[in-house]
């Protein structure tokens, strides 16, 4: 009957009791104290009662210029590559890279002496079938002979022409005469070397207008038209621009990659440029007049769509905006911002509509928004 109060800790544990309850107040008490801290904002968004300094910009109303960039290559605006003669041969004499040429200058010697006298035979061949077609056609006028003479002559002269007009080509490979004035660009023999018939010789290029070719995706292409203002400058001087024009843009798409070819006619004033260079090409698709601009580290892509934070009124305001063209760092918006207005650049994610914003009032908008 006394073992309740002969129980040597029944105190201690009356402590310990008390002790626990108190550590469980405690814990119930932090947990809504959490709960109350939770209901003020969305996750990785400041409460409204909380102000939050952001950058802001101005959205400008200002002329706007929509460019296309491409790569591009370099090209000479008359381009050719010459073949050997007809029958190949040895090369006698070869000029250097790099040289000016003339219009029916002589850059090789392929055996020209052998093809000098093939021709002077073809010419010879010539005057004796014209003679033989004048002969016939008088004994024709005379009756001596029927006209079906007179037309074998006139067919022999005829052919003899074509033999000539064909040696007179041969003869002009074998010297690589230049077709057009311009620069020779490159050699594919040397001297001394045997060649085979029609085999490529030396490549000339006029290189006062160049082209730069370009590949242009088809769903871009559409934009694109002869004479539009173009631009060139080289991937390793950026800061040099060629201003030219687009020439022309293929009416086919190619099949593997979907793109339409285009070239650019890029005047080369002291002649800075050569064919086969890289570079970049830019060409003007449009002008808009009266744009509104804005920074692009103010555009927000959401699950919802694209959007803006406006700063209006010490407060953030969310605004779903239409993009358009876009320059650099620089976009059009096409709806959704008006010029003047103040545009959250740095600190958009931190806010929500309704956030209060502090920020550094920018010197366009000390009299306006």
């Amino acid at each position: 009957m006394n073992i309740r109060n002969n129980t040597p800790h029944s105190g201690k544990a009356t402590l310990a009791g008390a002790a626990t309850v108190a550590l469980s107040a405690s814990l119930i008490a932090l947990a809504l104290s959490g709960c109350k801290k939770k209901e003020g904002a969305p996750e990785g968004k400041t409460a409204a009662g909380e102000a939050i300094h952001v950058v802001v910009a101005a959205a400008q109303g200002r002329p706007f210029e929509d460019w296309g960039a491409y790569s591009a290559d370099l090209r000479g605006g008359e381009d050719a590559t010459l073949t050997a003669p007809m029958q190949g041969g040895r090369v006698n004499q070869i000029s250097d890279v790099g040289k000016s040429v003339a219009a029916g200058q002589a850059l090789c010697d392929i055996e020209s002496a052998k093809y000098s006298a093939m021709l002077a035979a073809a010419r010879s061949a010539v005057e004796v079938a014209k003679g033989e077609q004048e002969r016939q056609k008088v004994n024709v006028e005379k009756g001596f002979v029927g006209k079906a003479v007179l037309d074998q002559a006139e067919l022999g002269f005829q052919q003899a022409r074509v033999n000539m007009l064909q040696a007179q080509r041969t003869y002009e490979d074998s010297r690589c005469q230049a077709p057009f004035a311009g620069v020779l660009v490159s050699r594919l023999v040397e001297r001394f070397q045997s060649v085979a018939p029609n085999a490529p010789t030396v490549r000339v290029a006029a290189t006062n207008r160049l082209e730069a070719v370009v590949s242009i995706p088809e769903t871009e292409a559409r934009d694109f038209r002869e004479g539009q203002s173009a631009e060139f400058s080289l991937v390793q001087d950026t800061g040099r621009v060629f201003a030219g024009k687009l020439k022309s843009v293929d009416r086919a798409v190619e099949e593997k990659n979907r793109t339409v070819m285009a070239r650019i006619e890029v005047p080369n004033p002291g002649n800075t440029l050569r064919p086969g260079m890289v570079g970049r090409a830019r060409i003007l698709r449009r002008k808009i007049p009266n744009a509104v601009v804005i920074p692009s580290t103010a555009v927000l892509r959401m699950q919802e769509g694209t959007m803006v934070m406006l700063a209006r009124g010490g407060k953030a305001l969310e605004v779903p905006v239409k993009l358009g063209p876009t320059s650099g760092d620089s976009v059009v918006i096409d709806s959704g911002v008006a010029a003047g207005d103040t545009l959250i650049t740095t600190g958009a994610f931190q806010v929500a509509t309704g956030s209060r914003v502090t920020y550094d009032i920018p010197k366009q908008f000390a009299a306006g928004k």
